[in-house]
């Protein structure tokens, strides 16, 4: 860990409590979205955006491939729609640890630009990242595609090596790891991989300093 400048925070879940119900209230706009746009029965278009969230590593890459949506038509009639400022506040506390790292921190996330920072502008936190990777940005391929990984190294200039990721979900720190990144499994449950654990956010000063 002595070796990091750059740590990767996903955004869902990991920066912000699952308690929130804020992913819960997203999940819901995409499956309207799905219904409405598909002429579709509400359970069977939940079960279509569950189905293709896990084949895919995102309902928006499974829709444009199975059914032709573009991911822009998806993101701008679903997830950018969720009123993000109804289930998040401001978190002093997170703000502070983030101002206290030393490395450069960005986020790394399968959600659209728009989305993701209304979520750090909510949380009192976006001046403190210094850029998003979205799934747009990485050419509408979402984590846990290598090519997304790819992408955001040869963004922020510096080896696999020196560079950290936070995830709540597991299956998408795995790549990373196999590209040398330390990986850090945020929240339950703990990994069941090689991965560092972290089950809560503000720990991580704790968890760098223990080992460097």
């Amino acid at each position: 860990m002595d070796g990091i400048d750059v740590i990767l925070f996903d955004l869902d879940n990991t920066l912000y409590h699952p308690e929130s119900g804020l992913l819960e209230a997203g999940d819901r706009t995409i499956t309207h979205f799905i219904s409405q746009r598909l002429d579709m029965p509400w359970e069977e278009a939940d079960r279509l955006r569950v189905r293709t969230w896990r084949e895919y590593g995102a309902t928006a890459r499974g829709l444009e491939i199975e059914l032709g949506i573009p991911q822009r038509e998806f993101f701008a009639g679903s997830i950018e729609r969720v009123p993000v400022e109804e289930y998040l506040r401001p978190r002093p506390e997170l703000r502070a640890m983030l101002a206290a790292l030393p490395q450069r921190l960005y986020v790394f996330t399968n959600a659209p630009s728009v989305y993701a920072e209304r979520t750090l502008t909510a949380l009192g936190v976006a001046d403190l990242i210094a850029d998003v990777f979205d799934i747009e940005t990485t050419g509408g391929m979402p984590k846990p595609e290598c090519r997304s990984y790819d992408h955001v190294i040869e963004a922020v200039g510096v080896p696999a090596e020196r560079i950290a990721l936070l995830e709540d979900t597991e299956d998408n720190l795995l790549p990373a790891a196999e590209l040398g990144m330390v990986t850090i499994k945020v929240g339950p449950p703990p990994p069941e991989g090689a991965h560092l654990y972290l089950p809560e956010l503000l720990e991580l000063p704790a968890l760098l300093a223990a080992n460097c």
